[in-house]
């Protein structure tokens, strides 16, 4: 199960407080944003470690919604979409995408590229699953 966590940075004299933690059992994914998704089969974990964050950066559970619109343009997000666009161009080159639009649905070309690209987008769902966007 996932949750969603967002916080407040807090810069002390000495040290930047923000969310910390995690373990084999508790897994935290970080943002380039103040959020961090939180996974763990069982939630009582996932509450202890949100209840022994620092009082001042205010943790406060957020809705998967929320959480999606947080994130959605951060930088993780963003690595995700390119890693999908570099494997799609491994194969096909943008005169090559270009082409294939141009092409009758039925030509196997076309139904093999589009295959790839769905392949490439599902490898993309898949991280975003990991980091509990989807």
């Amino acid at each position: 199960m996932f949750k969603y966590i967002k916080f407040e940075k807090v810069e002390t004299e000495f040290t930047v407080l923000e969310f910390r933690g995690g373990s084999e059992d508790v897994k935290v994914n970080h943002f380039d944003v103040n959020v961090v998704s939180v996974e763990a089969e069982n939630e009582s974990d996932i509450d202890a470690l949100v209840g022994s964050q620092d009082a001042r950066i205010m943790c406060e559970e957020i809705s998967h919604e929320e959480f999606k619109t947080l994130v959605n343009e951060s930088a993780q997000l963003n690595r995700i979409r390119d890693v999908v666009k570099e494997n799609i161009a491994k194969k096909y080159t943008l005169a090559d995408e270009i082409a294939m639009m141009k092409r009758d649905d039925s030509d196997e070309r076309k139904v093999a590229y589009e295959a790839y690209v769905i392949a490439c987008r599902i490898l993309g769902d898949e991280l975003k699953k990991e980091i509990g966007y989807l």
